[in-house]
């Protein structure tokens, strides 16, 4: 059966069997009546309701320097090209070190460009979210100001050498989130970042993406590491020799792979995000919604990455919302059983009443070699697993030779991009199918 044919049974069964309403954010609302009316947003059984209607949610994020009033006109000024693609959510990822350049965490630029942004993105209708870039992996960077307030907040690895982001090639200088100085300085950036917008319209905020330490080194051995972890060692009562951090490079395996030590780790990194969560709320109030990256790759990495994946999800207790990342097993192509099965473990077992979606569902770059079919495959299995909340896309940005970018100079969909956006009216009758199923 063709693509077509079969959503076409699926949108007769829809329309008999499905009342819930699922859909655009309201995109037939006039303007001038969005602007004198404020809705109502809940996030509840793992859905996104708007006055009472669930809406699943299509989420643009596009990847630019919104400190930069150019760039920030222009995407205001697409905004209607995106909404036109039924985009109700834009998320906008603001890079710590576009808005500070001393490193203090204090904004040396202006935020009227973003507020305007956020307002514009709030009047059409659609749900400005907040974002923040802070970390140094995967594509952040520290401010330039920053090494020179805290020249010692470099991560080390276990060779004793401190450590540039060599997994993703950016060739960043990595910060270890077991300074003190560094975590204090970052939540003072998220906190003046959000006191200095319109923090009400905004749907959720996002702590940096994808925390974890790095998944091809190990980290971090530096004598602020030391002290947390001799602490904390202190504070769980634990006197196995073993546990304790040898004084000397390099660290031997046997203490890279040291069950206490990889606990520790994971709590910290799970803290390290709590903490971040509750520097939004400081500002924007205490039932802010807070979504979180949680990162399952090859379980190989996994230790590296942020010690025991369960005790990570185990320990993080600030989020609404988890977004699943990787959703697919790239390596051997299918569904990425082992990260579902884990989230929803700790929300079951921790009743944490997360919604359960994904990081980047498609972005331009990593899904480009699978088939049509196995497009669709991917977006179906992101509704077996749970989803009911929405799908993120990544970059939403017009450019053709834009290695990242899921649309054309013309803003015509590129092929990836297209098997959502040229059947969307189709994969929400499908959503609405299953839901009713």
């Amino acid at each position: 059966m063709s693509f077509m044919n079969w959503f076409g049974v699926i949108v007769c069964v829809a329309l008999f069997s499905c009342t819930a309403k699922v859909g655009a954010e309201h995109t037939d609302k006039p303007e001038d009546e969005q602007t004198n009316e404020k809705p109502v947003w809940k996030i509840e059984n793992g859905k996104f309701y708007r006055d009472g209607e669930w809406v699943f949610l299509k989420i643009a994020k596009p990847l630019r320097n919104f400190a930069d009033g150019n760039a920030v006109q222009q995407l205001i000024n697409d905004l209607d090209k995106l909404k036109s693609k039924h985009y109700n959510v834009i998320e906008i990822n603001c890079y710590w070190h576009h808005f500070d350049h001393d490193g203090d965490g204090v904004p040396d630029v202006s935020l009227e460009p973003l507020n305007r942004l956020i307002n514009t993105i709030y009047t059409k209708g659609m749900i400005p979210c907040l974002s923040v870039e802070t970390y140094a992996v995967g594509g952040g960077q520290m401010p330039a100001g920053f090494w020179d307030r805290f020249p010692d907040a470099d991560a080390i690895n276990d060779q004793g050498k401190t450590v540039t982001d060599t997994e993703y090639g950016f060739g960043s200088r990595v910060v270890s989130i077991f300074h003190d100085g560094y975590r204090e300085a970052a939540r003072t950036f998220i906190k003046e970042l959000t006191a200095g917008v319109d923090y009400e319209k905004i749907g959720y905020f996002e702590t940096t993406v994808e925390p974890q330490y790095m998944g091809t080194i190990n980290l971090c051995f530096s004598a602020h590491a030391k002290h947390a972890y001799d602490a904390w060692l202190t504070e769980n009562k634990i006197t196995d020799p073993a546990a304790k951090m040898p004084e000397a490079f390099p660290i031997p395996q046997s203490f890279v792979n040291n069950l206490y030590w990889n606990k520790f780790r994971a709590q910290f990194l799970a803290g390290w995000v709590n903490g971040d969560a509750a520097a939004f709320r400081e500002v924007a109030g205490p039932n802010a919604y807070i979504a979180v990256d949680y990162l399952d790759a090859d379980e190989d990495t996994m230790m590296k990455r942020n010690g025991n994946p369960e005790e990570f999800l185990a320990h993080l207790t600030a989020p609404n919302i988890i977004q699943v990342n990787w959703s697919w097993f790239f390596p051997e192509n299918h569904p990425n059983q082992k990260a579902y099965d884990r989230v929803h473990h700790a929300n079951d077992t921790y009743h944490r009443n997360w919604a359960i979606t994904e990081h980047m569902t498609f972005n331009g770059s990593d899904f480009n070699h699978f088939s049509d079919e196995e497009l669709r495959e991917i977006l179906r299995n992101t509704l077996k697993q749970g989803t009911r909340f929405g799908w993120e896309f990544v970059s939403i940005d017009n450019a053709t030779n834009g290695s990242f970018s899921l649309y054309n100079d013309d803003w015509s969909p590129k092929r990836v991009m297209g098997i959502v956006d040229l059947h969307w009216d189709d994969w929400l009758a499908y959503i609405r199918e299953i839901e009713a199923q």
